[in-house]
């Protein structure tokens, strides 16, 4: 049977195309993913990005319940931009909202999973690359400082819905070093339909910091809570050393 050591629960929003690949490859032999996904595709205007966001919240328990039937270890809620779009402990109000569909197994967001990575580092000062717009945008650097990072530098891209999965590696890694400081310690790339993951060992060899991304921290988080310790080597310090 799949999934033998661990079957990931990912409850996906409905225009992202990157998350299942990048988690795919980085789970270690014994584990598998199984997905059910919610609307949310963007929007045409800031406005549509702000609204479809916070309502993809009506649909993640009915979500879970569905998904409850591959028998997970442990359900997460991906997407960063829906699990962090309310503030300051929007993230663990939408666990609650899931948790009594999931009987005992742990619940999670990429959004926690992100915050739980990089305190785990040990790191405070972060600089952020973003895809998003500037509503967005300026929402994450307010929850990442309310959840005790300092910010010491953060730009985005003004993209929005499938456009972000158009983005090039390239832009990427530009983007990333130019938000790089003398005073950052760690590097957070936001986003689960953002093509970072790939380019990890790169950014971390080049900039000599670690490197979080959206994907990476979600799959390091339920891979822990499911209880795989494996250190998985080619996608960043966070998974081969934590």
């Amino acid at each position: 049977m799949h999934g033998w050591r661990a079957r990931l629960g990912l409850l996906i929003p409905s225009g992202i195309v990157a998350i299942e690949p990048d988690i795919a490859k980085m789970i270690p032999h014994g584990v598998s993913i199984h997905c059910h996904r919610f609307k949310f595709a963007g929007g045409k205007s800031d406005e549509d990005v702000m609204r479809n966001l916070k309502l993809a919240e009506a649909q993640i328990e009915d979500a879970a319940e569905m998904l409850m039937d591959a028998k997970p270890a442990v359900m997460a809620m991906t997407g960063t931009g829906v699990s962090f779009i309310g503030g300051y402990g929007y993230d663990k109000m939408l666990i609650d909202k899931i948790k009594p569909r999931c009987g005992a197994i742990p619940v999670t967001t990429t959004t926690t999973a992100v915050t739980n990575a990089l305190k785990a580092l040990g790191v405070k000062k972060i600089s952020v690359s973003m895809p998003y717009i500037e509503p967005v945008s300026r929402t994450v650097a307010k929850f990442m400082e309310d959840s005790g990072f300092k910010i010491m530098d953060y730009k985005w891209l003004g993209k929005v819905g499938f456009d972000i999965g158009r983005v090039t590696k390239e832009e990427i890694y530009s983007l990333v070093k130019s938000v790089d400081t003398p005073e950052t310690e760690a590097h957070f790339v936001s986003c689960v339909n953002l093509h970072a993951a790939e380019i990890i060992k790169e950014l971390e060899t080049d900039l000599g910091k670690p490197v979080v991304t959206s994907n990476q921290a979600t799959a390091w988080e339920c891979l822990r809570l499911s209880g795989i310790k494996d250190s998985i080597i080619g996608w960043g310090t966070l998974l081969e050393n934590y």
